[in-house]
């Protein structure tokens, strides 16, 4: 897939990965400054939508004097590159070696397993 994103980038796409259509800069500006506790200027908010369209995530298109943001990259396609990164990077070599390690460290209630129970049985 195309280059990383820094978390404030991260937080860009996933306003625009999170509303059915193209946004323009004052819309991306007021999610992510409500959304996320942010006071970002639309000028900051700006740099990390050219960044994006650079990093070939977003596509902007300019309708008159207005420029809308499309997303290039699926949310989902994204999401599945970074989990793989994870489990790799921190060295637990398969899915069940990874829920292993995240089982040990995290309280999981009854529905939760019962939610997990019915994934692993979709996938056979």
């Amino acid at each position: 897939m195309r280059n990383e994103l820094t978390n404030a980038e991260l937080l860009v796409m996933k306003c625009i990965w999170d509303n059915s259509k193209d946004l323009v800069l004052s819309e991306v500006v007021a999610i992510v400054n409500e959304r996320y506790g942010k006071e970002w200027k639309p000028q900051t908010v700006s740099t990390y939508l050219a960044h994006l369209v650079q990093k070939r995530f977003l596509q902007m298109e300019r309708n008159g004097k207005i420029y809308t943001y499309h997303p290039l990259v699926k949310e989902l396609d994204y999401r599945t590159k970074e989990m793989n990164s994870f489990v790799e990077f921190w060295g637990c070599g398969s899915p069940s070696e990874f829920l292993k390690a995240f089982f040990k460290s995290n309280d999981i209630d009854k529905n939760e397993l019962d939610e997990i129970r019915k994934l692993i049985d979709s996938a056979k």
